[in-house]
């Protein structure tokens, strides 16, 4: 409609709290009335400068991940096109300006009651309502807006009206509430009048509930952290047999030189064997015809062989082949994809090292220098930095109703077409966060001495070049989904449920405590979990916080409080015993909300950084932090 209420939102607010399909507060300006008020639309742009087919890629991963984890299959899914790609899907965010709104809502639902005398009037369309607004009661007392919705898990909603009284003839005329809930009776005949729904679109009996209630609207959002540098893109997609992914591991792995992966990348291509040959013959040709000998043109021609990158290239994917025992081409993209996620980390615009961070806080404490090192190297760490100018993709690209896991009924919906496509709303964001990198054999000493895996399970070479490869070819990213636990059917699977879970409690005793540290509200503080590495990096959500620099401060100043801090706290829990003998993880102590939490708050446990001994099986669990 054309005079919908028109309301201006900062950007990462609206990808959380105001985005179409959901119901928020709105206050007419100059401090007038506050009412109830529907999203129907945005207006939109398409966001420039991200990877776009990257995102939608894993927006199409997670949103089918959702279909899988659902007893209902396909069939929990609605509104998105059969694959979420560039053709089908457009990337938008909200436009930003002064002379136009970027959300557009309508006052909803558009039932007002009297307080005083319960008559209600019930508008038909909002331009009926914005003629009698400012009109009281038949009575003289204002009318209030009766601010209930009715939900289905299918993921429908609308605002409530009040229905005719059940006796033929008596309508709504003489129907009034009693009190201040939502008791409606007949005056002609003193029936109640009952507010039963039935959803439209699965005929399912509809809940009523306040609708500013969070519990309507579940958006589903992702973060990625963006790599811009399509070159790679454009050399993944171009090799086949997954040789792409094999030049970026080797490069991870040390079996290449940087120089020679960055050239590999700018050619991009993976140069044959075929093809080195026949350009030798050419050369051969041109160098027979000058003169040479026979013995002198095979010296050229096995002179070049030594020489070229082509030769140490092939060698190196041949040594990744024999180390890594995938034959998934999703898995090994998803592996070279999380490398280049490390690499981006790894050199941010601006880092700062613990030991740079050490030199700092002498400064500010009189001279004294604190052991930043020795407090990570305590906590399991053998890699701490700060990673600034970190760029950030945060996108929301549906919702539920009700029920926000992937149960019985629950719908994932997509959000209403633009232009003939499916949307995801996103923004980008540069910010800083702090890398967490576990030390790798310190990891395999804990499982061993837990018995979590067995010493044959353990690799044979402990140099660095054989942890990172282990750590690539036994835990299965593929296996970690973000609605459900992680299932330990196989080795495989306890060696990545026990690892991500490890990696997942460190993240959120750590998240827990920096808000203590930082002085931001922990939802503003998100994890992102690079498993196979191991490593997490737990970065400022807000651009309030980045502008802050809060987390920079905390590393700089505080890095070794906030570490002991974590390992003191990690302890207890206000629900022990019950949360560490049985739970593991509560909203006591571990549990995150979803905006800053990768896995729906699974696959945690305590136990595995306090350690706790079972009286029962007498059994006791070595903590990673325990002292």
């Amino acid at each position: 409609m054309a005079d919908k209420n028109k309301m201006n939102r900062g950007v990462q607010q609206a990808l959380y709290k105001y985005l179409p399909g959901s119901w928020v507060d709105f206050t007419q300006s100059g401090g007038g009335l506050t009412y109830a008020v529907h999203v129907d639309r945005w207006n939109s742009a398409p966001l420039a400068g991200v990877n776009n087919k990257r995102l939608l890629r894993v927006v199409n991963q997670r949103v089918h991940g959702f279909a899988d984890a659902s007893p209902d299959g396909a069939a929990a899914l609605a509104d998105f096109p059969h694959r979420i790609d560039e053709d089908s899907c457009s990337v938008l965010t909200p436009r930003a300006g002064e002379d136009k709104s970027a959300i557009f809502t309508s006052v909803d639902p558009l039932v007002f009651v009297c307080s005083s005398c319960g008559r209600f009037r019930q508008f038909k369309d909002y331009d009926a309502f914005r003629q009698q607004e400012q009109e009281p009661c038949v009575c003289g007392k204002h009318m209030t807006q009766l601010r209930i919705v009715a939900i289905c898990k299918c993921g429908h909603a609308d605002g409530i009206h009040i229905p005719d009284c059940p006796v033929p003839g008596h309508g709504t005329e003489s129907i009034v509430r009693r009190g201040s809930g939502l008791d409606f009776i007949c005056t002609k005949c003193g029936k109640r009048v009952p507010l039963n729904f039935r959803c439209p679109k699965c005929g399912q009996k509809m809940d009523l509930k306040p609708a500013l209630d969070s519990a309507h609207f579940f958006p589903f959002s992702l973060s990625l952290i963006d790599l811009l540098d399509k070159r790679k893109d454009v050399f993944l997609d171009k090799e086949t047999d997954g040789l792409g992914e094999k030049v970026i591991l080797a490069q991870y792995l040390g079996l290449i030189s940087p120089q020679l992966y960055e050239d590999t990348i700018a050619n991009g291509a993976v140069t044959g064997d075929s093809e080195l040959e026949e350009r030798l013959q050419r050369e051969a040709g041109e160098l027979r015809a000058a003169g040479l000998d026979e013995a002198a043109v095979q010296l050229v021609l096995d002179s070049k062989r030594k020489a070229d990158p082509g030769g140490a290239l092939f060698s190196a994917i041949a040594q990744v082949e024999s180390g890594i025992s995938l034959s998934s081409a999703s898995t090994l993209k998803l592996l070279a994809e999380q490398i280049m996620e490390y690499d981006e980390l790894m050199h941010a615009k601006v880092v700062l090292s613990l030991e740079d961070a050490e030199g700092d806080a002498t400064l500010v404490r009189d001279g004294i220098q604190p052991d930043y090192t020795g407090a990570a190297r305590a906590m399991g760490f053998s890699n701490v930095r700060l990673c600034s100018g970190v760029p950030i993709v945060f996108a929301t690209y549906g919702y539920t109703r009700k029920e926000c896991g992937p149960e019985e009924g629950v719908r994932l919906r997509g959000f209403s077409q633009e232009k003939g496509k499916s949307c995801v709303y996103a923004t980008r964001l540069e910010t800083e966060g702090v890398l967490f990198e576990l030390d790798r054999e310190q990891v395999l000493d804990w499982l061993l001495r837990n018995d979590m895996l067995d010493e044959l399970d353990l690799p044979q070479d402990r140099s660095e070049y054989g942890l990172k490869l282990w750590f690539l070819d036994q835990l299965r990213p593929e296996r970690i989904k973000p609605f459900s636990e992680i299932e330990p059917t196989d080795r495989q699977g306890i060696i990545t449920k026990k690892i991500y879970t490890l990696l997942h409690s460190i993240s959120h005793a750590l998240i827990g405590e920096s808000s203590q540290i930082c002085g931001l509200d922990k939802s503003s503080i998100s994890e992102y979990i690079l498993p196979n590495i191991p490593a997490v990096l737990l970065y400022c959500s807000n651009s309030q916080g980045f502008s802050m620099g809060a987390l920079y401060t905390a590393f700089q100043t505080y890095f070794d409080r906030w570490m002991k801090s974590a390992r003191e706290n990690v302890k207890e829990c206000i629900f022990d015993p019950i949360c560490i003998s049985k739970e593991k993880a509560c909203a006591g102590c571990l549990f995150l909300n979803e905006v800053s939490c990768q896995h729906f708050n699974k696959d945690l446990d305590r136990a595995y950084l306090c350690g706790y001994f079972d009286s029962q099986s007498q059994h006791k669990l070595t903590g990673y932090w325990e002292e």
